[in-house]
């Protein structure tokens, strides 16, 4: 009788175990905003295209508007920049410089929503028309930024900008 009951209760637990299994999957889908519906991909997308169109015309306020007063930015050389208004400082001396021909073409590859209002970016971008510190030409560059964007009062805002560039080199070693 005891194996009769154990089987009959193995049986109660797997049929309430599988509709609560079921529930939560049909919650989930029902909750497009977890997931993050085309909407916000959509608005996330603008927020890069918004960047690099402020960046192909050279105009670092343009390019920084979508960034977070208080963006913790990562250059590709490791420098750290803790506000938007040194990353527009930053960009504007770049522009009347070393990036003053540039053009950057950007690619949104994958968009990960960590909460309804968190996501993170990977994007990868190419170069064209920068020179180098020296004053030489760097005709083509290519690299990776991701960024961690948070929907802050309905607008999707970069709240952090890690950058890599596949071309850069090491620097010369000291002698």
């Amino acid at each position: 009788m005891n194996t009769r009951v154990e089987k009959m209760l193995a049986m109660v637990i797997v049929f309430f175990a599988a509709t609560l299994v079921i529930d939560l999957a049909r919650a989930a889908g029902d909750n497009p905003s977890i997931a993050g519906g085309s909407e916000d991909e959509a608005a996330i997308k603008q927020v890069v295209a918004g960047f690099s169109n402020g960046w192909n015309t050279h105009d670092a306020h343009a390019m920084c508007s979508s960034l977070a007063d208080d963006v913790q930015w990562v250059s590709w050389r490791g420098d750290v920049s803790h506000s938007r208004k040194q990353v527009e400082d930053d960009h504007a001396e770049l522009f009347s410089g070393l990036y003053k021909n540039s053009h950057r073409n950007d690619n949104v590859k994958a968009i990960r929503f960590l909460a309804p209002d968190l996501a993170s970016v990977d994007n990868y971008w190419s170069m064209t028309g920068a020179k180098k510190r020296d004053g030489s030409d760097w005709p083509y560059r290519a690299g990776y930024v991701n960024f961690l964007m948070a929907k802050r009062n309905g607008r999707w805002t970069i709240i952090v900008s890690h950058t890599a560039d596949f071309n850069a080199q090491a620097p010369e070693a000291a002698h």
